[in-house]
């Protein structure tokens, strides 16, 4: 089952709200299609509180198509336009919002690791509308669904609402998939019950969740079955990263390069399994290029602290973080390059890398 899924809430979380006016939506709706003004803010009146008042106690949603089939019977008059078009129009003119700070940032590193990402709000509008909406900022290419209680008919924190979004994703409930909100009660806590891993935005920026996962989890292709001796010095587990930008003409891993694919492991995960795996403690990092997830390395070489480790990085010695040339014993440095390819210089492919001893007089 794919664990890499994240959904979303909407309002206030991805978009936060500049201005809402939902008087001026009822306003544009009675001069353009109904007339009758103070009859059709009677009637919104009286419609919220037969339907709408009751919905965080039954946790169940009224659309906002519904509001307009109330004024139609009530007012005698037939829209001229079909109610999506209506419910576009007004959803448009009664609400302003601005980007989050971040949220292209996470949702662009999330897709480009590949992840499942959905939306999940609490919304009268259709997810069509919301959609619509998503696009005009440019993030509806990110997300795999929009799905909006109007239309299944539960809202957050009902665990229906949770199930229906995943059920679309093809998903199960699993601690592994994270739902990102800005409501404790509605998001949170709902989320929880719901057998996912919650993250509030009121505890921390978009911009810190991407961090997160940065330095949480890691994206690896394979484990050498066998240990090698061309990885580095003596009998070695190598771990094989996901994700490599290079592209190396005669790259010997290209099956690496994909940054959407791999499996995920959280940095725990990763140090649990290599400690099982790698019973002499001699491993080799390598990849793909181990350095584009560089800051969850950094945290599984602090739990590995007693192994002798050795990266394969096809860059150059000042791309290594300080921290982690302290943890490491070995380091192999460099592109590499087919035109200079050889067999006989110890544990590189080509004569342009260098293999350097980090602990050599230590």
């Amino acid at each position: 089952m794919n664990n890499k899924i994240v959904l979303f809430d909407l309002f206030d979380t991805l978009l936060i709200k500049v201005w809402f006016d939902y008087d001026k939506a009822l306003s544009c709706l009675a001069d353009k299609y109904f007339g009758r003004k103070d009859e059709l803010f009677v009637l919104a009146k009286e419609y919220r509180e037969k339907y709408m008042l009751d919905r965080n106690e039954t946790h169940t949603e009224t659309s906002f198509s519904d509001q307009l089939k109330y004024y139609e019977k009530h007012l005698g008059n037939k829209l001229s336009k079909p109610y999506c078009d209506v419910e576009w129009e007004i959803f448009s003119i009664c609400r302003e919002e601005k980007l989050a700070d971040g949220a292209i940032e996470l949702l662009a590193y999330l897709k480009t690791r590949g992840y499942k990402l959905a939306v999940l709000s609490n919304s009268i509008f259709s997810s069509a509308t919301l959609k619509k909406y998503l696009n005009g900022f440019g993030l509806l290419a990110y997300f795999d669904e929009v799905i909006s209680s109007a239309d299944i008919l539960y809202r957050k924190p009902s665990t229906k609402a949770f199930d229906a979004a995943l059920e679309k994703l093809g998903a199960k409930a699993s601690p592994n998939i994270h739902f990102i909100g800005n409501k404790r009660d509605k998001d949170y806590e709902g989320a929880l019950a719901a057998g996912l891993t919650p993250i509030l935005v009121t505890d921390c920026s978009l911009t810190q969740i991407k961090e997160f996962f940065e330095q949480t989890y890691l994206y690896v292709n394979s484990i050498s079955e066998r240990e090698s001796l061309a990885d580095g010095p003596g009998l070695r587990t190598v771990i094989y990263f996901q994700g490599c930008k290079r592209a190396c003409k005669n790259c010997h891993n290209p099956s690496t390069w994909a940054l959407s694919e791999g499996k995920r492991y959280t940095v725990e995960e990763l140090a649990k399994l290599i400690r099982n795996k790698a019973a002499n403690k001699k491993i080799t990092l390598s990849g793909g290029e181990p350095l584009l997830q560089g800051k969850a390395i950094e945290n599984l070489l602090e739990r590995l602290s007693d192994f002798d480790i050795c990266l394969y990085t096809g860059g150059d010695f000042g791309d290594i973080s300080d921290t982690m040339k302290n943890r490491l014993h070995y380091i192999k440095v460099g592109a590499f390059d087919n035109t200079c390819r050889t067999t006989i210089k110890p544990f590189v492919g080509s004569t342009n890398q260098e293999f350097i001893n980090l602990r050599s007089g230590k």
